[in-house]
């Protein structure tokens, strides 16, 4: 079953995509009944969306762009482009961009979603390792392990991966080896279950706990990763704002994990 956006709309296309598309460049989309939407959530990412956009369009034919309050105009360089778009009014932040997407793959019928960054640090190559980790675990979180072992990475990524890494062992008994990756995989159904309060940077450390209580799966696999140079790279992490609202939630989760009554469990 092949997937193609023409206007923003999804089409089933099997005869279509077999004329459009060289196999030998995409990624086959996994059978039935898995269906994948990739999104790109973006928050003044103007000079590099239309990159991403555009390579992960050559690997995957199901994308769409969560276009989260941006005021760069970004917005209008992928305008041409055959891609799903949300809109937000303002800046909410990156995890109701991605619940908005989540809500939105479920009225359309996708099962997964892969969530990549817009600012060009995640590869749209490693999609393949996403979709075989989906064939093998279809109900598991997959979270894309950066390697910081080449290459440049800011030493505040370093640090905050580790601290991120023993709070989630601390609170769910679970080790990962890169818990900010932004780079994952999630069943749609789960991810729209889950009771999330966070909506901005401590959305992503705080979905995967709640999924381990809730009995999913973590797991991972290895990614490539880049990290342009600290002048050319655009981060919306606030140093002060962002890391208040971290200690917050761990002391919210470590204090939930010590209390003796059982998580919600979802089927």
């Amino acid at each position: 079953m092949g997937f193609k956006i023409i206007n923003g709309k999804l089409f089933e296309t099997d005869a279509e995509i077999s004329k459009m598309t060289d196999p030998s460049t995409r990624i086959p989309r996994p059978p039935n009944p898995f269906r994948l939407l990739v999104v790109i959530p973006v928050y003044n990412h103007g000079k590099t969306l239309r990159g991403v956009v555009k390579k992960t369009l050559r690997r995957h034919d199901a994308v769409m762009v969560v276009d989260d309050g941006s005021t760069d105009e970004g917005w209008e360089a992928v305008s041409d482009l055959d891609v799903l778009k949300i809109r937000h009014s303002r800046n909410f932040g990156k995890g109701s961009a991605i619940l908005s997407a989540a809500r939105k793959a479920e009225r359309l019928g996708m099962t997964h979603v892969v969530t990549l960054d817009a600012d060009g640090q995640h590869d749209p190559d490693d999609l393949h390792l996403f979709i075989a980790a989906i064939h093998r675990s279809p109900r598991a979180i997959v979270v894309g392990k950066r390697n910081f072992d080449m290459g440049y990475v800011p030493s505040g990524s370093r640090i905050g991966r580790r601290i991120s890494n023993f709070w989630l062992w601390v609170q769910t008994g679970r080790s990962l080896g890169d818990t900010q990756s932004g780079y994952r995989a999630y069943p749609v159904a789960a991810l729209n279950a889950l009771k999330l309060r966070e909506r901005r940077y401590a959305f992503e450390n705080e979905v995967l706990t709640k999924a381990a209580w809730a009995g999913i799966k973590l797991l991972e696999v290895d990614i490539s990763t880049f990290y342009p140079a600290d002048e050319e790279r655009i981060s919306h992490f606030r140093l002060f704002t962002d890391n208040v609202r971290l200690s917050l939630l761990n002391a919210r989760l470590t204090l939930r994990a010590m209390f003796p009554w059982p998580h919600r469990k979802l089927p």
